[in-house]
């Protein structure tokens, strides 16, 4: 079975859908001539050569389809025209849905774009729930195609410039984590704690903890502070440990450093008078 990427990203490149307000602006719009719905044959829409392939539910496709079927293509799909063909802007599963259930002409919105795939990427942003991954992808195509800073797209899509760093982060953590995203099993507010982890292997850990164990957000705060506490006590303990093999190599005799909290004590065992002797003279020359 072919790995899903999820139906977000989908949406992204043009199978979102059009909601009923744009559908009114297009009727309030008919006088200027910006855009109109058309009946068109729908063997003469293309998908946009911009667009990746993508697998597609066929189960839900037909579920589509036969929805279609009962009550029509409520909401239209879009499209640029291009010489006498025509693009695919949004709405490439009702595209497929339409092609199932065999229609030959399909409702579609008429629209003129200068960037086509830059209108795709940002009205999908705004109107679908994408997964982390998917979003961070978005935001990348939008950036390394229209060259966008991270402060012109925050503008752009009216979010802030560290939303968009912290998303493009995502993009760090690795396949392993990635397809976890994917299959829905670490949310966003995973992946951000997560990053949180320096090391690649704990950080994989986590990751799979988090995914079998269905820990929320919260527990795994918990899990990483707990963890991180117990490597600093290690560590500390491995410093302690070096400090006292320094000092014995010094006075040649047996140290011993107690810690607890900010308090604690150094221990130096001496067996006769020549020994304290030594301590005395290493201390006070």
């Amino acid at each position: 079975m072919k790995k899903r990427l999820g139906r977000g990203l989908d949406a992204l490149f043009g199978e979102d859908f059009v909601s009923s307000e744009m559908e009114s602006e297009v009727v309030e719009d008919k006088n200027e001539n910006s855009e109109k719905i058309e009946e068109i044959d729908i063997d003469l829409i293309d998908l946009s050569e911009n667009q990746p392939r993508k697998v597609f539910n066929d189960e839900e496709i037909e579920e589509l389809a036969n929805s279609i079927k009962s009550v029509g293509l409520i909401q239209p799909l879009v499209v640029q025209k291009k010489a006498d063909r025509y693009v695919l802007i949004a709405g490439e599963r009702r595209l497929r849905a339409c092609k199932f259930a065999g229609f030959k002409k399909v409702k579609c919105i008429v629209k003129e774009y200068e960037n086509p795939l830059e209108i795709a990427l940002i009205e999908n942003i705004q109107r679908k729930d994408l997964n982390p991954y998917e979003k961070a992808l978005a935001f990348k195509k939008l950036m390394d195609e229209f060259g966008y800073t991270q402060e012109e797209l925050g503008k752009r899509l009216g979010i802030s410039r560290s939303k968009i760093a912290n998303t493009l982060r995502i993009l760090n953590l690795g396949n392993d984590i990635i397809n976890l995203i994917i299959e829905g099993k670490i949310s966003e507010g995973h992946a951000k704690v997560l990053l949180s982890v320096e090391d690649e292997r704990q950080r994989n850990e986590l990751a799979q903890l988090v995914a079998e164990k269905n820990l929320s957000v919260r527990e795994l705060e918990n899990l990483i502070k707990s963890s991180n506490e117990k490597n600093k006590i290690e560590v500390e303990s491995e410093i302690i440990r070096e400090i006292e093999e320094n000092l014995m190599k010094l006075f040649g005799l047996k140290v011993k450093i107690q810690k607890k909290k900010n308090r604690g004590k150094i221990e130096i065992e001496f067996s006769s008078d020549e020994e304290l002797e030594k301590i005395i003279s290493i201390l006070m020359p």
